[in-house]
């Protein structure tokens, strides 16, 4: 099989989809429930930039076939990235409105205490040798891992910025969000200081700018560690 160049464009249709349906869903909830700010409404669509582009571009084309960091890249950006922005850019009148459509299920899932766990465990899942690899060369479960994060990253971050079902004040915010910044870090240490490739897939892959697969793997931890420490 003929190995694409880098600068070559892929395209991932699901999360493009994704994406429109979520503008789609913005423009709704503005004509029906509030009309949101200019701000709001730039963060919301950054948001969705940051779901589609990072599979619709040369990076899903370096990630797939040449690089780990570029692929961590790609997740952070849909699971740490994007999902803050997407919860910000919604009125507290859209999320009272998503909350009440969402009902008791809703409310339910997005406790604190259900959803760090569960973010995490999403985390450390999706990023196992075993179901990174698989992933890799299967494109279905390839869309399943960045789904997983994308619903992990929006459960997490609801409760942060939404009033409902109860405000949390900001010390509880504090300890919720530095309770999964310790948590998560495991992942990213372990990526900075091994000696040996983790990913089978990669330790295979073409190499690019020069980085052996340990190189690429201690790059993607740091990249990992530190913009979790900035979000």
């Amino acid at each position: 099989m003929t190995i694409p160049a880098p600068s070559s464009f892929s395209f991932e249709p699901l999360f493009f989809a994704l994406a429109v349906a979520g503008g789609y869903g913005y423009w709704r909830l503005a004509k029906t429930v509030e009309r949101p700010s200019t701000l709001r409404a730039c963060l919301f669509a950054f948001g969705l930039l940051l779901v589609a582009v990072p599979l619709n571009s040369p990076l899903e084309t370096m990630a797939i076939h040449y690089l780990l960091l570029i692929h961590l890249l790609q997740n952070v950006m849909i699971a740490d990235w994007a999902p803050p922005l997407l919860v910000l850019g919604l009125t507290p009148a859209m999320r009272a409105d998503v909350a009440r459509r969402g009902g008791r299920c809703f409310a339910r899932v997005t406790r604190p205490r259900l959803v760090l766990p569960f973010w995490l465990i999403v985390w450390y899942g999706v990023h196992l040798p075993g179901f990174y690899d698989f992933a890799l060369r299967h494109p279905l479960f390839l869309n399943v891992e960045h789904l997983l994060l994308l619903t992990a990253g929006l459960l997490f971050w609801w409760p942060v910025f939404s009033e409902l079902p109860q405000h949390l004040s900001t010390a509880l915010k504090l300890v919720y969000l530095g309770a999964a910044y310790v948590g998560s870090a495991f992942l990213s240490l372990a990526l900075i200081f091994a000696s040996s490739a983790f990913y089978g897939f990669y330790e295979a892959a073409p190499r690019l700018w020069g980085l052996s697969p340990e190189k690429d793997q201690n790059l993607g931890g740091i990249l990992m560690n530190g913009e979790q420490m900035l979000v």
